[in-house]
């Protein structure tokens, strides 16, 4: 027997249940059954790394090339004013001390080029596999505080690959409809699901926070 059709409804508690008919094609008669799929909702929080050949390849500025100069005009200023630590892009562009404006201008296009293909391509290769998907919030990493502190010998290239402004932090909601009676670890289920579906079209993908929520 093969399915005809089936309908969905709402049975509340975050249940759905779903009615499947079946042709039997000797008695010619229209069988049904009810199965009951439970609704949840899972919030990931990702870290992805594109490629640098697909940020170049829609940009006119290097983004290797602008994170090392970013590096080098950071590093300076902080080694002249003794600061301590590597100051946010935000200080130079509310400060326009330091860095050079078209240098941030240079920046910020990328930082948004890069949030705009990760944007796209989750959304294409997510959106799929699960029931809903919503995007909460994105941030580049580019405009956060540098980790790597002055002072220690590979702080420089560590310096230009925080500038490069190719990683792209982002929030999601994932809802998952699973059928009662099957137990699923939703959170590990939900991490293997987007790990698989964008790792081929990323540098890199990390799940860094993964909680089912009620």
């Amino acid at each position: 027997m093969k399915p005809t059709n089936s309908v969905m409804r709402c049975c509340g508690r975050g249940r759905l249940s779903r009615r499947i008919n079946y042709y039997h094609p000797f008695t010619h008669g229209i069988f049904c059954y009810f199965e009951y799929m439970k609704v949840t909702n899972v919030a990931l929080s990702i870290l992805v790394t594109v490629k640098l050949e697909d940020l170049d390849s829609h940009s006119a500025a290097a983004s290797a090339v602008v994170g090392k100069e970013l590096a080098k005009q950071v590093a300076s200023y902080e080694k002249e004013n003794q600061l301590g630590y590597y100051p946010a892009l935000d200080f130079f562009q509310q400060s326009a001390v330091g860095v050079e404006p078209d240098l941030l201008d240079a920046a910020d296009n990328l930082a948004w080029l890069a949030t705009r293909l990760v944007r796209e391509e989750v959304r294409k290769r997510l959106r799929p596999i699960f029931a809903s998907l919503r995007i909460d919030s994105m941030q580049n990493l580019v405009y956060t505080m540098p980790k790597v502190r002055p002072g220690k010998a590979p702080s420089l290239d560590e310096l230009a690959e925080h500038f490069t402004a190719n990683k792209v932090r982002l929030e999601l909601t994932a809802r998952i409809m699973n059928q009662d009676g099957q137990e699923k670890d939703l959170k590990r289920y939900s991490s293997q699901l987007v790990h698989r579906w964008l790792k081929e079209h990323f540098e890199a993908i990390e799940v860094t926070s993964c909680r089912q929520q009620d």
